[in-house]
């Protein structure tokens, strides 16, 4: 009787584990998919892709856990759909460096589309600093080689948004410029956005250059690599000195 329950026990234990793990390889299919999506510039949100618990996070296991990768991947389509107040309420109350560098660069976005002059606006880019200084203080994670992407990039941000404060401090009692006001980017249906991406700024020849004069440099095939001859060898170099 004793080993009939025990191996009732322990088969249960194995459905559970195996259920647990279909549902979090589900789960990371779906997050997956998201990336591939976000890395393609196909912005959507999927609103049923919550930030809940997920098995990653108890496991002793040294990698990033699910929950983080949705929080990350979320606020940063929303980011790119210009849907800063999304973002920042997103990130309230989070520790991730990254969520909070989007939340902190979705406020001087947000301060910048407002535009504005004076006292209001330096009270308005003492909060974004502010933001930027939690993620520098966010919790750094264990990875070798110093500092993380976020941490740079919100150090940069910082300083440039001090200089950007303290020019609207220095003109606050006389008539200042105000800041220009930034619209929503504009989106074609099937066509990339206009402006920057989350890949960078969208590339395009110089504009001084022909379009005749343009030499485009591709890869050759494996075929046409094996059909050249070989290189033969330099002489020899002499050292100088």
């Amino acid at each position: 009787m004793k080993t009939v329950i025990t191996r009732l026990i322990v088969a249960v234990i194995l459905a559970a584990g195996a259920w647990l793990s279909w549902s979090e390889a589900k789960l990371t299919a779906r997050v997956a998919t998201a990336k591939e999506r976000l890395a393609t510039l196909d912005l959507q949100v999927d609103d049923d892709l919550g930030a809940e618990r997920t098995l990653s996070e108890y496991l002793p296991i040294d990698a990033t856990p699910l929950s983080s990768d949705i929080r990350r991947t979320r606020t940063t389509v929303e980011y790119w759909l210009a849907r800063y107040g999304e973002v920042i309420d997103e990130a309230n109350g989070d520790l991730d460096a990254e969520v909070l560098l989007a939340a902190a660069n979705a406020a001087f976005r947000s301060h910048e589309r407002e535009g504005g002059a004076g006292p209001a606006l330096v009270q308005r880019l003492d909060g974004v600093l502010q933001a930027y200084v939690s993620v520098l203080k966010a919790e750094w994670p264990p990875v070798k080689g110093g500092p993380t992407a976020s941490h740079m990039d919100a150090a940069y941000n910082y300083e440039y948004v001090s200089r950007v404060r303290d020019q609207a401090a220095r003109s606050a009692g006389k008539p200042a410029k105000e800041l220009p006001r930034t619209a929503a980017r504009p989106r074609r249906p099937g066509d990339l956005p206009a402006g920057p991406t989350v890949h960078g700024r969208p590339g395009g020849p110089p504009p001084d250059m022909k379009a005749e004069e343009m030499e485009v440099i591709a890869p050759m095939n494996y075929g046409d690599r094996e059909a050249q001859p070989e290189a033969t060898p330099g002489g020899k170099r002499e050292r100088k000195g």
